[in-house]
């Protein structure tokens, strides 16, 4: 769900990854050993497309800084397709320009559960994956989820957790549960250096996980508790931001967040203060995707562009510019030490793991949206 990256002058530097633990990082990662992949600028006419049928523009409907310019780039220089690239900040502002019609876009970048979603309302176009051949290189942990079990719909583009992310100079003792967010008592000491994302099922979702609850519940109560619970929080908090928490965190705007665990890595990149834990009621692990949309004219050319982006040099430059753990089993190996290491601190071992649950569609699934939009109104 998720984006960002971090600039250091000029040069883009290659950054962390997906996942939570609870390990604190006590300083900041080494530089780089190893350079990170740069697209090929020269174009390659030996592999299968047809290129007399490719449109020649594609439009793709994207999270915010989630596709490198240069790898945009590459591929228009490749195949000489112009491809448009607009941003969006949550599921549910990209499901409704979709689901209002007639959109434009050629390619969109759902999360697992409105993967699910989209595909039941019948917004999404079933892909070929002849004309996807490095799928592949996707690992098959990441393939034949539940929110699209022979993928259908969907090709997995990037992964990660949701947690706490915090200072440890500032915020002692070190949290483990979701109280630190939702006890005022715990949460008073930080106010107004807090901020939550600005996400309906993430915040809702934790919410419920703290009182004990199911965080995909739609229960009339469940929601009631969680509405009261948000609203008590809410004049402690310094925002709802979901599209620059790392630069709040990095900068001490912000020392305690709940955050994206790509966020925290990046974070953790320029302030080595900055820990990372998923705490112990749980957390969200979640997925983002490639899909079509059933209305483009283009699916040949998104199909070409998604196979693309399978690429190992690809994934691997997509995996340092956002930071996220990739699928893609054959980038993996070229991302740089830097990421590596970042990875080390912030990917989830084992029994952290049994403490992730995937945001799920539900069968009242505007449930959510009502109380989330009561909250902010309040």
């Amino acid at each position: 769900m998720h984006s960002k990256r971090w600039m250091c002058g000029l040069l883009l530097v290659f950054v962390l990854a997906a996942c939570g633990t609870n390990a604190t990082p006590t300083s900041t990662p080494a530089a780089a050993t190893s350079a990170a992949p740069t697209p090929a600028s020269d174009t390659n006419t030996s592999d299968s497309v047809d290129r007399s049928k490719l449109a020649e523009e594609l439009h793709v409907f994207a999270w915010g800084e989630y596709i490198p310019e240069e790898v945009v780039a590459a591929f228009e220089h490749e195949y000489n397709v112009k491809v448009t690239v607009d941003t969006y900040s949550s599921n549910e502002e990209m499901a409704a320009k979709v689901r209002a019609g007639s959109s434009g876009y050629d390619i969109v970048q759902p999360s697992d559960y409105m993967v699910a979603l989209l595909a039941e309302g019948g917004y999404l176009a079933e892909i070929n994956p002849a004309n996807i051949p490095n799928l592949h290189n996707i690992d098959p942990a990441n393939m034949g989820l539940y929110y699209d079990p022979d993928n259908k719909y969907s090709v997995p583009y990037l992964w990660g957790t949701t947690g706490i992310a915090f200072d440890t100079t500032a915020v002692e003792p070190a949290p483990d549960s979701w109280a630190i967010l939702f006890d005022p008592a715990k949460l008073e000491p930080y106010k107004n250096r807090t901020s939550m994302l600005n996400d309906e099922r993430e915040v809702i979702g934790a919410a419920l996980r703290y009182l004990g609850k199911d965080q995909n519940s739609a229960d009339a109560a469940d929601l009631a508790a969680a509405k009261a619970l948000l609203t008590a929080q809410k004049p402690l908090l310094a925002k709802y931001n979901s599209d620059n928490v790392y630069q709040d965190l990095a900068s001490g705007e912000i020392i305690l967040a709940q955050a994206w665990s790509g966020d925290t890595g990046l974070a953790m990149i320029d302030n080595p203060n900055i820990g990372w834990v998923i705490p112990k009621e749980g957390g969200v692990i979640w997925q983002d995707n490639l899909a079509i949309l059933k209305e483009t004219p283009n699916q040949y050319t998104a199909e070409t562009f998604i196979n693309f982006l399978l690429r190992p040099e690809i994934g691997a430059q997509i995996a340092e510019f956002t930071g996220y753990l990739t699928p893609n089993t054959a980038a993996a190996p070229l991302v740089s030490d830097q990421l590596k290491q970042i990875y080390q601190i912030i990917q989830p071992d084992a029994a952290t793991r049994q403490r992730l649950d995937w945001l799920r569609k539900g069968a009242n699934a505007t449930a959510f949206s009502d109380v989330w939009a009561q909250v902010k109104s309040n």
